[in-house]
Protein backbone atom coordinates (compact mmCIF):
# COMPACT_ATOMS: atom_id res chain seq x y z
CA UNK A 1 0.00 0.00 0.00
CA UNK A 2 1.28 3.46 -0.89
CA UNK A 3 1.81 5.94 1.94
CA UNK A 4 -0.31 9.10 2.05
CA UNK A 5 1.46 12.38 1.47
CA UNK A 6 -0.20 15.79 1.61
CA UNK A 7 1.24 18.86 -0.10
CA UNK A 8 -0.33 22.11 1.06
CA UNK A 9 0.13 25.59 -0.36
CA UNK A 10 -1.24 29.11 -0.08
CA UNK A 11 -0.47 30.17 -3.63
CA UNK A 12 -1.31 33.72 -4.64
CA UNK A 13 0.01 33.84 -8.22
CA UNK A 14 0.06 30.07 -8.78
CA UNK A 15 3.82 29.58 -8.31
CA UNK A 16 3.63 27.46 -5.13
CA UNK A 17 0.75 25.47 -6.58
CA UNK A 18 2.67 24.79 -9.80
CA UNK A 19 5.75 23.57 -7.90
CA UNK A 20 3.57 21.55 -5.48
CA UNK A 21 2.01 19.78 -8.48
CA UNK A 22 5.45 19.20 -10.01
CA UNK A 23 6.66 17.61 -6.76
CA UNK A 24 3.46 15.55 -6.51
CA UNK A 25 3.96 14.25 -10.04
CA UNK A 26 7.48 13.15 -9.10
CA UNK A 27 6.25 11.30 -6.00
CA UNK A 28 3.06 9.68 -7.34
CA UNK A 29 4.88 6.54 -8.45
CA UNK A 30 5.62 5.64 -4.81
CA UNK A 31 3.10 7.63 -2.73
CA UNK A 32 -0.60 8.53 -2.66
CA UNK A 33 -0.29 12.33 -2.98
CA UNK A 34 -2.91 15.03 -2.33
CA UNK A 35 -2.20 18.65 -3.30
CA UNK A 36 -4.50 21.30 -1.80
CA UNK A 37 -4.60 25.00 -1.08
CA UNK A 38 -5.08 25.77 2.61
CA UNK A 39 -8.18 27.67 1.44
CA UNK A 40 -9.71 24.39 0.18
CA UNK A 41 -8.86 21.98 3.01
CA UNK A 42 -9.16 22.12 6.77
CA UNK A 43 -6.59 20.96 9.30
CA UNK A 44 -9.24 18.47 10.45
CA UNK A 45 -9.47 16.97 6.92
CA UNK A 46 -5.74 16.33 6.89
CA UNK A 47 -5.77 15.00 10.46
CA UNK A 48 -8.57 12.54 9.60
CA UNK A 49 -6.53 11.22 6.66
CA UNK A 50 -3.61 10.39 9.00
CA UNK A 51 -0.90 11.15 6.42
CA UNK A 52 2.57 9.66 6.66
CA UNK A 53 4.10 12.81 5.16
CA UNK A 54 3.38 16.51 4.74
CA UNK A 55 5.11 18.88 2.34
CA UNK A 56 4.50 22.57 2.87
CA UNK A 57 4.83 25.29 0.23
CA UNK A 58 5.91 28.54 1.83
CA UNK A 59 5.59 31.87 0.09
CA UNK A 60 8.12 34.43 1.26
CA UNK A 61 6.25 37.69 1.83
CA UNK A 62 7.89 40.90 2.99
CA UNK A 63 11.04 38.98 3.92
CA UNK A 64 9.12 36.46 6.10
CA UNK A 65 7.52 33.07 5.62
CA UNK A 66 3.78 33.23 4.96
CA UNK A 67 1.95 33.81 8.28
CA UNK A 68 -1.25 32.15 6.95
CA UNK A 69 0.50 28.83 6.31
CA UNK A 70 2.17 29.02 9.74
CA UNK A 71 -1.23 29.61 11.38
CA UNK A 72 -2.69 26.67 9.40
CA UNK A 73 0.09 24.45 10.78
CA UNK A 74 -0.63 25.57 14.35
CA UNK A 75 -4.30 24.66 13.79
CA UNK A 76 -3.24 21.32 12.31
CA UNK A 77 -1.19 20.69 15.44
CA UNK A 78 -4.37 21.12 17.52
CA UNK A 79 -6.45 18.89 15.22
CA UNK A 80 -4.03 16.00 14.83
CA UNK A 81 -3.95 12.98 17.11
CA UNK A 82 -1.34 10.83 15.34
CA UNK A 83 1.92 12.68 14.57
CA UNK A 84 2.94 13.04 10.94
CA UNK A 85 6.10 10.96 10.46
CA UNK A 86 7.87 13.06 7.84
CA UNK A 87 7.58 16.77 7.05
CA UNK A 88 9.39 18.79 4.39
CA UNK A 89 8.98 22.26 2.97
CA UNK A 90 9.90 24.45 0.04
CA UNK A 91 9.83 28.20 -0.50
CA UNK A 92 9.02 30.46 -3.43
CA UNK A 93 10.09 34.09 -3.60
CA UNK A 94 10.91 36.90 -5.99
CA UNK A 95 13.63 38.45 -3.84
CA UNK A 96 17.31 37.93 -3.28
CA UNK A 97 17.40 34.81 -1.09
CA UNK A 98 18.53 34.86 2.51
CA UNK A 99 18.26 31.84 4.80
CA UNK A 100 16.63 33.99 7.50
CA UNK A 101 13.49 34.22 5.32
CA UNK A 102 12.66 30.61 6.16
CA UNK A 103 13.54 30.76 9.88
CA UNK A 104 9.93 31.41 10.91
CA UNK A 105 8.80 28.28 9.08
CA UNK A 106 11.48 26.13 10.70
CA UNK A 107 10.61 27.53 14.16
CA UNK A 108 6.91 26.83 13.58
CA UNK A 109 7.63 23.23 12.59
CA UNK A 110 9.95 22.71 15.57
CA UNK A 111 7.29 24.08 17.96
CA UNK A 112 4.35 21.98 16.85
CA UNK A 113 3.99 18.53 18.34
CA UNK A 114 2.38 16.83 15.35
CA UNK A 115 5.68 16.35 13.51
CA UNK A 116 8.06 13.44 14.05
CA UNK A 117 10.89 14.30 11.64
CA UNK A 118 11.67 17.38 9.53
CA UNK A 119 13.59 16.95 6.29
CA UNK A 120 17.02 18.53 6.83
CA UNK A 121 16.98 19.91 3.28
CA UNK A 122 14.50 22.31 1.73
CA UNK A 123 13.93 23.73 -1.72
CA UNK A 124 14.07 27.42 -2.53
CA UNK A 125 12.75 28.57 -5.92
CA UNK A 126 13.22 32.14 -7.12
CA UNK A 127 10.63 33.61 -9.45
CA UNK A 128 11.50 36.09 -12.20
CA UNK A 129 8.80 38.37 -10.72
CA UNK A 130 6.01 37.81 -8.16
CA UNK A 131 3.70 36.40 -10.85
CA UNK A 132 6.42 33.98 -12.01
CA UNK A 133 7.69 32.14 -13.90
CA UNK A 134 10.55 30.45 -12.03
CA UNK A 135 14.07 31.47 -13.00
CA UNK A 136 16.05 29.30 -15.37
CA UNK A 137 17.37 26.14 -13.72
CA UNK A 138 14.44 25.79 -11.29
CA UNK A 139 13.25 22.52 -12.86
CA UNK A 140 16.60 20.90 -12.11
CA UNK A 141 16.44 22.06 -8.47
CA UNK A 142 12.85 20.75 -8.18
CA UNK A 143 13.87 17.36 -9.63
CA UNK A 144 16.77 17.16 -7.16
CA UNK A 145 14.38 17.97 -4.30
CA UNK A 146 11.97 15.25 -5.45
CA UNK A 147 14.88 12.81 -5.36
CA UNK A 148 15.76 13.98 -1.83
CA UNK A 149 12.11 13.58 -0.81
CA UNK A 150 11.95 10.04 -2.18
CA UNK A 151 14.88 9.08 0.07
CA UNK A 152 13.47 11.03 3.05
CA UNK A 153 9.92 9.68 2.79
CA UNK A 154 10.92 6.03 3.17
Amino acid sequence: MMTKIWIIHNSLHGNSKQIANQIAKGLKDVHDVNVKSIKDVSPEDIAKDEPYGLIIAVRILAFRSDPEIRKFLSNLDEAITKPISKVAYFATHALGWKKLFIKGMKKTLEKIGCVSEICPEFLEVKMQKPEGPPVEGADTKIDEFVSTLKDFLI
